[in-house]
């Protein structure tokens, strides 16, 4: 269970966990832009808990 310091902060993160990245017409191009979000969104909380 993830504790959320505001509701403005809960919002957004369950909106960037339904974002959708995709388009019809390059099916390559979008699994390595959705395998780019995937790897970078790990990175950052990563880096969030070196910062702490």
């Amino acid at each position: 269970m993830k504790i959320y310091r505001s509701p403005m902060e809960k919002i957004l993160d369950k909106q960037q966990r339904d974002e959708l990245i995709s388009n019809p017409k390059e099916p390559v191009g979008t699994f390595f832009r959705k395998v780019r979000f995937t790897i970078s969104k790990w990175s950052d909380q990563i880096l969030k808990l070196f910062r702490r």
